[in-house]
């Protein structure tokens, strides 16, 4: 088990204080300096703040090193113990070894309230891309952030914000993509509202310009796509959306796992893809 999976498993969720200094962590026979991990509270305009994990190098790296900075949107999976804030916190801690500062917030809608099936549904996805883009915010003026290296990585309903956040602010320079759905009505009407015929198609319709497969144009081959095959939620028609728009993105695909992409393998790809976009 790698050191930093480890120690997120020790410290993971809520657990965690503000201004945890994790020990350091042996790398190939040496020693790294220790990262920091706090728990903050990001203030949104017009919404209550929201919590969030901040992971940065030890200070010890040296005054003036700059950083790297990665956005890391969780998945939705009622009960899994990942579904959280939480998910992407082994994969910081090891960035943070390498440089990087990551904000991981926890997000609200669908997992704090449920679709309804009108308008309000859109006003919950746009109140989520302005969480998101908060957490940016956040992360670009962490101290030592060099604000031309930042990335956003997500999986499921967090790769859906990344999307959107990406497609409209230019400081994101690269997006991993994870399991992701092509339209926000596509799962709420499935598992929530249960809409049918011209009812259904206007639900669609409410969610006009930020569907996420609309929003993957911008990055070109610096998005990352990640899928897995066969997968009960992402059937391959959804994967043919995202390929069409975005056709010169970076796509793998993995036959070993299913929606949760939990595999070792995933976490390599996505670690090496960030380290050779942001020049880690």
């Amino acid at each position: 088990m790698k050191a930093a999976r480890w120690v997120a498993a020790v410290v993971s969720g809520a657990a965690l204080v503000a201004g945890t200094m994790l020990p350091a962590t042996s790398r190939g026979g040496q020693e790294s300096n220790g990262v920091q991990v706090e728990t903050v509270r990001i203030a949104v305009p017009g919404q209550a703040a929201m919590t969030a994990f901040v992971v940065r190098p030890d200070g010890r790296r040296g005054n003036g090193h700059r950083f790297a900075g990665v956005l890391y949107l969780h998945w939705f999976e009622p009960g899994h113990a990942s579904a959280d804030s939480s998910e992407f916190l082994a994969e910081a801690i090891e960035l943070a070894d390498r440089g990087v500062v990551s904000v991981l917030p926890q997000q609200r809608f669908p997992w704090a309230f449920d679709p309804v099936g009108d308008q309000r549904d859109r006003t919950a996805v746009s109140n989520g891309v302005a969480d998101a883009r908060a957490a940016l915010d956040y992360l670009a003026r962490q101290e030592g952030v060099d604000r031309s290296r930042l990335a956003i990585a997500g999986h499921d309903y967090g790769a859906m914000y990344a999307t959107v956040l990406a497609q409209a602010d230019r400081r994101v320079k690269a997006t991993v993509l994870v399991a992701l759905d092509a339209r926000w009505a596509n799962w709420f009407n499935m598992f929530w509202i249960g809409l049918e015929g011209p009812a259904e198609a206007a639900y669609f319709a409410v969610f006009a310009g930020l569907d996420p497969v609309d929003n993957v144009s911008r990055l070109g081959a610096r998005q990352l796509f990640q899928w897995s095959d066969p997968d009960f939620f992402i059937p391959a028609a959804i994967r043919a959306q995202f390929a069409a728009a975005a056709p010169n993105a970076i796509v793998k695909t993995y036959t070993r796992t299913d929606h949760s992409l939990d595999l070792t393998t995933t976490e390599s790809n996505r670690i090496a893809f960030l380290a050779t976009q942001l020049g880690l």
